[in-house]
């Protein structure tokens, strides 16, 4: 016997969204889903060189390991947020 399906619900909002979902399981609805297409589009960079004392580039280093990312990820991290301030 084939289990019925029910239809994914439009919710006017995200946060109707995520109540609703946090009450139903997917389960459900799996014959009304597809798979998704993404791309992710790369911006271009641009390269460039900057003259740092080597204890300076140590402590980066030290600090972007701590948390995971390279050193020029949390560079470029500090840079955005300085220039967003």
């Amino acid at each position: 016997m084939k289990r019925q399906s029910k239809r994914i619900p439009t919710l006017p909002t995200d946060r109707a969204a995520a109540e609703y979902w946090d009450t139903h399981s997917l389960a459900g609805h799996i014959e009304d889903t597809k798979e998704a297409t993404i791309r992710f589009l790369k911006r271009p960079k641009r390269a460039i060189s900057i003259r740092l004392a080597p204890e300076d580039v140590a402590k980066v280093e030290a600090l972007a390991e701590a948390k995971g990312l390279s050193y020029t990820a949390l560079l470029r991290m500090w840079i955005k947020e300085r220039l967003a301030a």
